[in-house]
């Protein structure tokens, strides 16, 4: 009887041990499984930015932005430029190389507003999203516009000259690149609002191609056929700061009003120094964080406005103080 009993209690401890082994086993699976799921349901989107060029600091700014927005939102994102500033043979290569590798979307800044848009129109045939940061694409589909009004951004910057010159003096003009529709759209926003004061005259207005050098050369021929001139209204402060080289050599700093566009670095240091007279913040990171985020959104199926406006605010001497600590943090 009691040899039984003991076979009985070996049996038993055999069976429990072979339950508990596979009971391990089961669960070792099912924790395996579980974490390869998240990865098979997440799509990480890939996006690609193209800018007009990488040394203009509102394009550097503007591609901090989206690399911001990237990060925050976990999309993988690729910022590409022209080799050659500006160049709309190469942007539109650029757009073709992205449809080619099949990406979700295209945030597109165009150097030319009406070359680009074949461009476009083949990431519409492919059914690639655009969405259109700064400057307007002419034609073809976009998901929406993120950007500055630059006529109103324009017309805040030639008031507040304006009224610095006491509504009174002459004024040269310097445009951005010819054809493009966000120097077309400065330009008129300048131009529309000097009319308004009757003892305000422009004396001249010429391109100098958004560039700082060309900028310089150019102010420097102006100011020898108009020596008497009070104000500089300059499309971005890459010219502006042309000018204000060109106004120093000239021995002329403090005496010629200086304005540009962008409040990029040079020309918040030089608000400081009294070389130039002020700038607006026309928010190129924000506009590259917002662009990412809309092309985001919209891969997402959630709604976006078809135009989505950056506010801008003008900085002088009133406000330079607070604009060069943010560059400090």
């Amino acid at each position: 009887m009691k040899k039984l009993i003991v076979i009985l209690m070996v049996v038993c401890l055999i069976m429990l041990t072979g339950c508990g082994g596979t009971k391990t086993e089961s669960t070792t699976e099912s924790t395996s499984q579980g974490s390869q799921t998240p990865k098979e349901e997440t799509k990480q989107y890939k996006i690609t930015l193209i800018l007009k060029n990488l040394t203009n600091p509102m394009w550097i700014s503007v591609k901090e932005g989206a690399e911001a927005a990237a990060k925050d939102y976990g999309v993988e994102l690729t910022a590409l430029a022209p080799l050659k500033a500006d160049n709309n043979e190469e942007q539109i290569r650029l757009v073709e190389d992205a449809i080619t590798k099949r990406v979700d979307a295209i945030v597109l800044i165009p150097a030319d507003s009406m070359g680009i848009i074949p461009a476009v129109e083949k990431a519409n045939e492919a059914n690639i999203p655009v969405i259109n940061v700064n400057t307007k694409v002419g034609g073809g589909k976009v998901e929406t516009f993120v950007a500055v009004e630059n006529y109103d951004a324009a017309a805040k910057v030639a008031k507040a000259l304006a009224e610095k010159l006491g509504g009174k003096g002459k004024v040269i003009v310097l445009e951005g690149k010819a054809g493009a529709q966000s120097a077309i759209d400065l330009k008129q926003g300048a131009v529309d609002t000097f009319k308004k004061y009757p003892d305000i005259e422009i004396v001249a207005s010429q391109t100098a191609n958004w560039n700082r050098a060309e900028a310089m050369q150019v102010t420097q021929n102006l100011l020898q056929a108009h020596p008497d001139v009070n104000a500089i209204f300059a499309s971005n402060d890459e010219m502006a700061m042309g000018a204000v080289e060109a106004v120093d050599q000239a021995g002329l700093t403090g005496k010629i009003l200086i304005a540009g566009l962008d409040a990029n670095a040079d020309a918040l240091q030089a608000i400081k120094e009294g070389k130039m007279t002020l700038t607006c913040d026309k928010r190129g990171y924000d506009q590259g964080y917002v662009g990412v985020e809309a092309a985001i959104k919209f891969l997402n199926g959630e709604p976006i406005d078809d135009r989505i406006i950056i506010d801008t605010t003008i900085v002088d001497k009133s406000n330079i103080d607070e604009y060069l600590a943010k560059l400090k943090k």
